[in-house]
């Protein structure tokens, strides 16, 4: 596994406890599960502006 995928891991598991906690709805971390799944078809900027639209900020606190 390399240190992309260990990242994406991450990620997800912190955005799962995000909808534990209500801070995120689960609708929302399907969404950033999908944009992961497709994030080498982006650029830095195009990512993070979609992970921003999604989280609707939140992920400013966690990126």
């Amino acid at each position: 596994m390399g240190d992309l995928d260990r990242t994406k891991l991450i990620f997800i598991d912190t955005c799962r406890n995000l909808v534990e906690l209500g801070e995120l709805s689960e609708a929302e971390y399907y969404e950033i599960c999908d944009l992961l799944d497709r994030m080498e078809e982006m650029d830095n900027e195009q990512f993070q502006a979609e992970l921003r639209r999604i989280s609707k900020g939140l992920s400013d606190l966690i990126g």
